[in-house]
Order: C-alpha cells, then sequence, then structure tokens
C-alpha cells in the first residue's frame, strides 16, 4: 500500500516533529505547493474513475487512493509504452495539485518505502532538464504538476506531453496532472489515434478526479470546522455559517478549491453564477479583512487600495515569467521607487489569505497565491484596470484561465464591455466563453503571408452542367455529369451550387496504427451553406433568428428532422426520367469530413495556424456574436465555403466507428434514449479549436439552435441506407 487515508491523522503529527527538524523541506514544499498543515488537517480522499490496461475500466468511481495503490503495484503493464505513467485528470479546483502534494508528503515524512524517493515538480521552462538531472529514475516516483498551465505547452500541448512522457518514462511511476477539458480539447487528437490515455504512441493509465458528492461536502465542513464544544466556543457558530453558505457556490460547491474559500463568504449575501464571480468576491473580501487586521494592529501603510495594486503588479510579473512563487529579494526590484516594503510586514499572510509568505530561516522569504487562479485573477484585473479607452489588449503571455477572467470581467462591466478585446500572439484553447462575452474581439493575424487563387464559380457555373429547376414546372431531364459543378436553379436568381466530390479514403488514426475511413461513392455537395432565402423557397418559411432584408444568411434553428424534409422535397422536385435515380440527403459524417479535409491532415482545411483561422471562417472572435452571408471567406482548397464556422453543419448519421469508440446518447429521462445526430464544424459563437476537423459534436435529431444549419449532397441513391446510423 502506497497510500491511506487512514494516515492522515498521524501524517499531520508527524508534519508537526519533522517541520522542528528540517523545516527547510516542509518549506520548500509550501513554497511550490498548497499550505501541508491545513492541507493534511482538511483533506477529504476524492472519488475517481480509474481505467489502466487490465479488468479496471473507469465506468464507476472508487477511492482516488485505491487507484494509485493499484497503479504503483500490480495495475501496470510494463509492456506497455506508458503503462508506468499516469495521467491525472479533472475540473479546475477539483484537487489534483494537492493529491499530488499529499503523495509527496507521504514518502517526505517516511509513510512509504525509504527505497523509493519521490520528485514533485510543476511543469514550466526548465522541466525537462530537471527531469534529465534527477538520479536512479528506476527508484524515483515523479509527479508533474500542472500541464494546462505549462508555458511551454501553449505552442502545442500534445507535444509538450509527448516529449515530457518520453523523458520520463525511465522512472518507476510518473503522475502527470492536466485540467480534464484543457486535455481533451488540446491534448488528445482523434485525427491522430488518440483516445482516452494513449497519446500517440504512449498509453497511460488515467485518473480522472470526480467533484466532490455531498457527503464528502459534510465532511470538508466537518474537518475544517470542528464541532467539539471548544472549538464551538472559538469559531463561534462558523460551521453553521459555512453550510449557510455553501448554498450559494451552487455547483461550484463540489470543487476542493470553492470550498477553501468559504470563509470569506460569510457575509455573501446571493447566490454566485460562476466561477469568476467566486473570485471577484472573494478577492473584495480578502481586501476587506486585510485593511480591517492592518488598523487594529497600527498598520499605518497598507489599505484596500495599496493591497489591491500590489497583487496585480505581483500576479501580472509571476504569470509575465511564468513562476507561482517569487523570492522577496525580486519583489523588491518590482516595487515602483518609493513604495514602502512596509506593506508586506502588514499583511496576515494567514493559512487561507490569499497571498501567503515561507520562510526559509536565515531571513529568506518568499510570497506565492493560495492557488494560482487568484493569480490569474488578479494579473486580469490588472490588464482589465490598464486598459486604454478603446480597446484591451490582452498580452502574449495570458494562460488561458487569465484570459477566461478578462472576457468575463469585460463583459460585467459598464465600462470596459464597449471596448474592443485585442489578442496578439495568444492561443484561444479553451471553451466556455460566449459569443456576446467576446463582441468585438480581435485576432491580429499580419503575420500570413499565405496566397490563394480565387475560384471563379461563375466560370465554374457556365462550364458545368445547369438544371433549370424552377419549383413550378421542370423542364430539364438531363443527369448531371459526375466530376462536373451542378448549378440548379431554384427560382429565377437563386441557385443551388454543387461540387463534385471524387470518392476517397482519409485517416483518423497514426501512421503506426492507421484508422483509414474509406468514402465508396462518389457525390455531389452544396458549395455553400443553405440560405434562408433558399430555405424560404423550398419550405415556405424562415426559422431563423439571426435575418436580414435579403434573407441571405444561412438558415439555423433547423433540426436534423427540417434539414431532412428539406431533401426530401429537392428530391421530389428533380426530372423524371434519369438515366439514373438521384437524390438529396445531408452528408454523411465521413463525407463531410471527407470534404473538408480536402485531401490534407492538418487541423483545419487550410493547414495548421490558427492565427490566420478568421480569413477562413467566422468564429467568436470576429462573428460580432451572429451568422454571414455565405461565402464570404476563403474557401477550402476543394472550393466549398464556410466549412469552419458560420453555424455547425448537421450530418446524415452519427459514424459511432469514424470516432473508433462507442457513443453514449443524450438522456432526457433515466432510461429514455433521445437519438442523436452528428454535427460538424464549428459556429460564430465558438472559439478557433472548436472549429477544427477532428472536433465531434452530436444534437438531438427533433431539436434546433441558431448556431446550427446545414449543406445539402446529392447521390445515387442507396436503398440499404439507414436513416441516422
Amino acid at each position: 500500500m502506497y497510500i491511506s487515508s487512514d494516515w492522515l491523522g498521524p501524517l499531520e503529527d508527524a508534519l508537526l516533529k519533522t517541520e522542528r527538524k528540517h523545516s527547510g523541506s516542509i518549506s520548500m514544499l509550501s513554497d511550490l505547493f498548497n499550505d501541508p498543515h491545513e492541507l493534511v488537517r482538511c483533506y477529504v480522499e476524492p472519488h475517481c474513475r480509474y481505467e489502466d490496461h487490465f479488468d479496471n475500466a473507469g465506468k464507476s468511481a472508487c477511492s482516488a487512493f485505491d487507484a494509485v495503490n493499484l497503479f504503483m503495484g500490480d495495475g501496470v503493464d510494463e509492456s506497455i509504452q506508458g503503462g508506468n505513467q499516469m495521467l491525472i485528470l479533472g475540473n479546475s479546483g477539483s484537487g489534483k495539485t494537492s493529491l499530488l502534494s499529499i503523495l509527496r508528503l507521504a514518502q517526505v515524512l517516511n509513510y512509504r518505502d525509504r527505497n523509493l524517493r519521490c520528485e514533485l515538480l510543476r511543469l514550466g521552462l526548465d522541466t525537462l532538464d530537471k527531469i534529465a538531472s534527477i538520479s536512479n529514475p528506476l527508484e524515483t516516483v515523479l509527479l508533474l504538476d500542472g500541464l494546462d498551465e505549462d508555458r511551454e505547452a501553449q505552442s502545442c500541448a500534445r507535444q509538450r506531453l509527448l516529449d515530457l512522457l518520453e523523458a520520463s518514462q525511465g522512472f518507476k511511476r510518473v503522475f502527470l496532472a492536466c485540467e480534464n477539458r484543457y486535455f481533451f480539447q488540446n491534448v488528445s487528437d482523434q485525427s491522430s489515434g488518440d483516445k482516452g490515455g494513449k497519446v500517440g504512441d504512449f498509453d497511460c493509465p488515467t485518473m480522472v478526479l470526480l467533484d466532490f458528492d455531498a457527503e464528502q461536502v459534510e465532511q470538508y465542513l466537518d474537518t475544517r470546522f470542528p464541532k467539539q464544544w471548544r472549538q464551538k466556543l472559538l469559531k463561534g457558530g462558523d460551521r453553521e455559517a459555512a453550510a449557510k453558505q455553501v448554498m450559494n457556490l451552487g455547483v461550484l460547491k463540489h470543487r476542493p478549491q470553492a470550498l477553501s474559500l468559504i470563509g470569506y463568504l460569510f457575509d455573501n449575501d446571493g447566490p454566485l453564477k460562476d466561477e469568476y464571480s467566486l473570485m471577484e468576491a472573494v478577492s473584495v473580501q480578502w481586501l476587506i479583512q486585510e485593511n480591517e487586521r492592518a488598523q487594529k494592529g497600527g498598520g499605518t501603510h497598507l489599505n484596500m487600495e495599496s493591497l489591491y495594486e500590489f497583487a496585480k503588479l505581483l500576479a501580472t510579473r509571476m504569470t509575465e515569467i511564468g513562476r507561482y512563487s517569487v523570492s522577496e529579494h525580486r519583489v523588491m526590484e518590482w516595487l515602483p521607487p518609493g513604495t514602502e516594503s512596509i506593506h508586506l510586514n502588514e499583511v496576515s499572510f494567514e493559512a487561507y489569505s490569499l497571498l501567503q509568505k515561507h520562510d526559509f530561516g536565515a531571513g529568506e522569504r518568499s510570497y506565492r497565491f493560495s492557488h494560482r487562479s487568484f493569480q490569474e485573477f488578479f494579473a486580469a484585473q490588472g490588464v482589465l484596470d490598464s486598459s486604454g479607452e478603446d480597446e484591451i489588449v490582452v498580452p502574449g503571455f495570458a494562460t488561458n484561465k487569465m484570459i477566461d477572467y478578462i472576457v468575463h470581467g469585460r463583459s460585467k462591466s459598464d465600462e470596459q464591455c464597449d471596448k474592443k478585446l485585442i489578442m496578439r500572439d495568444v492561443k484561444l484553447a479553451t471553451f466556455g466563453m460566449e459569443a456576446k462575452d467576446l463582441k468585438g474581439a480581435i485576432i491580429d493575424e499580419t503575420d500570413s503571408e499565405e496566397e490563394y487563387e480565387e475560384v471563379d464559380f461563375e466560370k465554374l457555373r457556365q462550364e458545368g452542367v445547369k438544371l433549370s429547376q424552377a419549383k413550378a414546372s421542370v423542364e430539364s431531364t438531363e443527369t448531371p455529369v459526375p466530376g462536373k459543378p451542378v448549378s440548379f436553379e431554384i427560382e429565377e436568381g437563386l441557385y443551388l451550387d454543387m461540387l463534385w466530390l471524387e470518392p476517397g479514403e482519409f485517416n483518423i488514426g497514426n501512421r503506426d496504427s492507421p484508422v483509414v475511413i474509406e468514402i465508396p461513392q462518389g457525390l455531389w455537395l452544396s458549395k455553400f451553406l443553405v440560405s434562408q432565402k433558399m430555405y424560404h423557397a423550398i419550405m415556405e418559411m424562415n426559422p431563423s433568428a439571426f435575418r436580414s432584408s435579403d434573407r441571405e444568411l444561412p438558415v439555423e434553428q433547423v433540426s436534423w428532422n427540417d434539414a431532412q424534409s428539406f431533401c426530401e422535397e429537392l428530391t421530389r422536385l428533380m426530372p423524371e426520367g434519369l438515366d439514373e435515380p438521384l437524390e438529396f440527403r445531408l452528408p454523411t459524417e465521413s463525407e463531410w469530413v471527407h470534404a473538408c479535409r480536402a485531401g490534407n491532415d492538418a487541423n483545419y482545411s487550410y493547414g495548421d495556424n490558427e492565427r490566420v483561422f478568421g480569413q477562413h471562417g467566422w468564429y467568436s472572435g470576429n462573428s460580432d456574436g451572429r451568422t454571414h452571408k455565405p461565402g464570404e471567406k476563403r474557401p477550402n482548397p476543394w472550393g466549398f465555403y464556410d466549412m469552419h464556422g458560420n453555424v455547425w453543419e448537421w450530418c446524415y448519421d452519427r459514424d459511432d466507428d469514424f470516432a473508433h469508440r462507442l457513443i453514449i446518447d443524450f438522456k432526457q429521462e433515466e432510461g429514455d434514449k433521445v437519438e442523436v445526430r452528428a454535427i460538424r464544424g464549428g459556429c460564430w459563437s465558438s472559439l478557433v479549436y472548436a472549429c477544427r476537423i477532428a472536433n465531434r459534436n452530436w444534437f438531438p435529431l427533433h431539436e434546433y439552435s441558431n448556431c446550427i444549419g446545414f449543406r445539402v449532397a446529392l447521390v445515387r441513391k442507396q436503398p440499404g441506407l439507414k436513416k441516422g446510423g
């Protein structure tokens, strides 16, 4: 057994004894991570889903310590590359760092086999050098924290993880922590064969930490605010106050980090809607409390304004250099001329203070924020408060979380909301930001030198076969010729332009483990999204939320059923007596991807450069919170417009084989499964990363949204094709 919840009590006693003898090693741990005393005293063992290479499928919750012990013991297949390297995933604030700290403490305090060493590192610029310098890796357990906040992962998170796994594969065991959403949106790539804990050639066991349940929340409150009579006298009913405020946290109450802040919320009046509101409420209360303590203690320099300015300065400079702890000497260098250092002497630095100080003896001290989220929050406030009259410029060193805070702070402030949000050298690789929050955002695209040959679609129309197809009468009986573009005249001046899509195949795996998807039959696919004007011409209605006088915007708020009905109406208008039966339908998911990929294996049909995405599609950074006329951005190499962004596109099926895994349907009620269909391409409210080719999404076939539209395919009839796959 490597760790047990029964050890937490004795571990706290051992910590006190060890700190008296070896204060340096414990202070070093405090400097890098959490306050070990409060961590051990209030730690509640989380639940997790664990999956390895044996019979542990990870479908049901288990104890996190049980998963660790299994991994440290027999739950490892040494013959598999990555079998000794575990990925620890979880939501922001779910306790990943705390778990690694507990594992490290268990070894430091000799609660583990003394023959095993344990090294705990926060990922940063020099991590690979530190890993290489560790002696006796075969006798060392390596703990790596914070892939989602690693500066080296910003350019290519997947490659950064592969480099770390390769550098650490010779260790006894490796634990590597990353935020769950960040991992699956930035690291894992199904088009490269990734799946679950498999990344490239590495196939790692995975542990996904679960948010606290109601019983664990109560357990934490009981530990943090004990009910013994002596504690009742001293605490004055804090347990009851904390329980009351827990209700105001909503879903956030299930996250350990949010629970640890409950002491700052005793006077909070109402519910908190989101994480930004939580950080704002806690930060304001912290500033108030520190100001009151300083005044009672006779402090003359520390006040709310000065501490706030110092917190912003410290957070911004630390984030800029990628550090979460900084020496007092460097802090003094950062202070503006004339600033008195007495500010720091008047800060309380209590266990739950947002700003903490650690003494190493001989006058050596360092400073850090209690959690990196607060560092990023204050850095974001620094950006907002120093913004110009008309614009907010996001610095290139901003982390994803910092960008989240800037965006939410901008949207919540009457003073900031109308300013342009300018992002340069920033990789937008998270979800969660709404289009209304990103209204007016600008992505700098000045470094692009790519040139594209414009496609003359009028010439293609003249060279192709024209089927004059008025709704009232059909005059032509000519069959479209494979390989040539086709133009259907729906009504005078309104054309349905289609391009021939050759049969073919593409690989969604990697070179060593290819997963080839075949497109056995060629088809015509519409070059443009179906417009509101075209939809109205066929269906005599326009359900769209976004409208214009010329009705040239893409139709949206159409369900899969609506889109398929449109296709069936088109089919009924086909000329009779064709050489072979043809029909309109939605493209299958594989057909859509084949058309979007246009013969390449990049993240986007034009390549991998996200900074030029705005030249190819409408997304949250340039859409102004609405749809746009199809065809205003550059087409992909095969001539199809708006394959990325503007509106998600319905697909005919939901191809489970495409993903090489099973899909769990959406559920309305227990046991009541709802059919879903694939949607592809991203939309006007999506971030860039959500618009990449490999990104998949699903939606119930009977529901609709103002961000979902479609394009149509013309194919030879296939009697055996099932609706919905």
